[in-house]
């Protein structure tokens, strides 16, 4: 009886998983949509037990039909999950008028960051008048913890086992697809925190941009976001950075003035 029950929950966890899988899948395709010949590559699973996964997922309003025939596409349902998560703190409501703000201001693009276990997560993001590449792409973006000033600023508010952890999980994909060495963002760390903010480690994907990210930690110190810039390289002038530096602080501490004290930020020497 406890061996079936066993099996039953590893089932369950399977299943899951490969619904998490298609979800995932689905999401990589875009608004073209995924039909099932590539569900079915990626889970790993017969045509008949994709569709009867993408059916029961249907049925929680988390996948629906694309505009072609045949394909699937993220549902409502999910959208729905995903605006209360993504809301957690308050943090996307504050962060919006705060990103268009500078955004105004400076022309460049701004995003709102969170940590995502060893990734971080793009929430919120406002376009300027000169928007440049960037990793996360578009709002629900992931990148490795490691990439970019967002990342850097947010691993330096962690402690030192905790950022070796993540670090140490993510060399690999930070050496061979971004030609970073953990070993040297780790050197930085300690000057980040104290600094208060960061500007990123140069890599080989996007060698002509660069960016700016502040903290955002809650009154227990515990790391919830980041306010992020990206922008060329060729304006990051000595004199933009530290105006950049000063505004997305400001802006932090109005959010956190608005949200009355849940939230503070680690203070700019």
């Amino acid at each position: 009886m406890g061996e079936s029950r066993r099996h039953g929950e590893v089932t369950g966890s399977q299943t899951l998983e490969r619904g998490l899988g298609l979800l995932r899948e689905i999401a990589a395709a875009g608004e073209a949509g995924a039909d099932l010949q590539r569900l079915c590559a990626s889970s790993g699973c017969s045509k008949a037990t994709t569709y009867r996964l993408l059916q029961a997922l249907r049925r929680q309003g988390f996948v629906g039909n694309g505009r072609q025939r045949g394909r699937f596409v993220l549902g409502y349902g999910l959208f729905a999950l995903a605006a209360q998560a993504g809301n957690a703190h308050g943090l996307r409501d504050l962060a919006r008028p705060a990103l268009w703000r500078l955004a105004r201001r400076f022309g460049d693009s701004f995003f709102l960051l969170v940590p995502d276990g060893h990734h971080v997560l793009c929430l919120e993001m406002q376009d300027g008048e000169q928007p440049v590449r960037c990793y996360s792409h578009a709002v629900g973006g992931r990148i490795p913890m490691g990439v970019g000033q967002g990342s850097q600023v947010l691993l330096a508010q962690l402690g030192r086992a905790e950022r070796s952890a993540i670090l140490e999980h993510n060399a690999a994909v930070l050496r061979v697809d971004y030609g970073l060495d953990a070993q040297v963002i780790a050197g930085t760390l300690d000057s980040v925190r104290r600094l208060g903010f960061a500007c990123g480690v140069p890599d080989r994907r996007l060698p002509g941009y660069t960016g700016l990210a502040v903290p955002i930690v809650d009154v227990g110190g515990q790391v919830l976001g980041a306010l992020s810039c990206a922008l060329s390289r060729l304006r990051m002038t000595q004199q933009r950075r530290l105006a950049l530096a000063a505004a997305m602080a400001e802006e932090v501490r109005r959010m956190l003035e608005k949200a009355q004290g849940l939230l503070r930020l680690e203070a700019l020497p």
